[in-house]
C-alpha cells in the first residue's frame, strides 16, 4: 500500500523472489480498516455498523423494561461499545466524526428506552429521561487517547519515534490535515510541547 494525500497514488513495483506483490487501496489488519488516504472516517463509519448490528441481534435483552436500564446500559458498553472502541486510541477525530459519534450514542439511548422519532424529543430531552446529564461515548475515546499519549510518551519505543518524529521537506500548500496530536492538544487545552512535559509524570497526567 501505498499512502498519500494525492488523488493520484502512485504505483509501486515491488517484487518477493520475482513475484510482484500486489498493492492494494485498502485492507484489514488486526480487524482494523486502513486505507490509502491515511484517514480514519471509512473506520469510523464501519465500527458504527458493527456497532449498529451488534446492538439488533441482541435488542430483546438490550430492550426488554423488566431489566433495569442501568443493567441493559452496562450490557451495551460491555457487548456494543467494547465493539466500537477498539483501537479508537489511534483515531484523528474532526467535527463531522464526533457527530457521527455522539449519533451513535442517542441512537443507542433511543432504542433502549424505546423513543420513537415520532415523539420529536430533543436529545437532552431523551437524556434528562434515561437520567444522564451528557453523553458518554466520545468523552470515553479522547480518555483513551490521552492514556496512550502518556503511556508513549513516558517509554522508548518505535511508537514514540514515529509519533514525536519529524520528515524532511516542506509541507504542501493548502489547509493542514489534522493531526492526532492536534486531538490532544484540544482535550487537554495545552499545546504539544506542554503535554509532553506533563505526561511524564503519570500521575498529573
Amino acid at each position: 500500500m501505498a499512502i498519500s494525500r494525492e488523488k493520484v497514488i502512485p504505483q509501486i513495483d515491488i517484487k518477493i523472489d520475482g513475484e510482484r506483490v500486489e498493492q492494494v487501496a485498502n485492507f484489514t489488519y488486526l480487524v482494523y480498516w486502513i486505507t490509502e488516504d491515511g484517514r480514519f472516517d471509512q473506520e469510523v463509519k464501519r465500527r458504527i455498523g458493527m456497532a449498529k448490528n451488534t446492538f439488533s441481534r441482541m435488542s430483546k435483552q438490550l430492550t426488554n423494561r423488566r431489566i433495569s436500564f442501568a443493567t441493559r446500559s452496562r450490557l451495551t458498553q460491555f457487548y456494543v461499545w467494547s465493539i466500537f472502541l477498539y483501537a479508537c486510541e489511534t483515531w484523528t477525530l474532526n467535527a463531522s466524526l464526533e457527530r457521527n459519534i455522539e449519533a451513535l450514542e442517542m441512537w443507542l439511548y433511543r432504542r433502549m428506552a424505546r423513543i420513537s422519532w415520532k415523539e420529536k424529543k430533543k436529545n437532552k430531552e431523551v437524556l434528562e429521561e434515561i437520567g444522564l446529564k451528557h453523553t458518554e461515548l466520545l468523552k470515553t475515546i479522547k480518555t483513551r487517547q490521552l492514556a496512550y499519549y502518556g503511556h508513549i510518551r513516558r517509554h522508548k519505543s518505535l511508537q514514540k519515534f514515529i509519533m514525536e518524529g519529524k520528515i524532511n521537506g516542506k509541507r504542501q500548500r493548502g489547509r493542514k490535515r489534522k493531526s492526532w496530536l492536534g486531538n490532544i492538544e484540544e482535550t487537554t487545552t495545552r499545546r504539544i510541547n506542554e503535554c509532553c512535559e506533563v505526561a511524564l509524570n503519570r500521575e498529573e497526567w
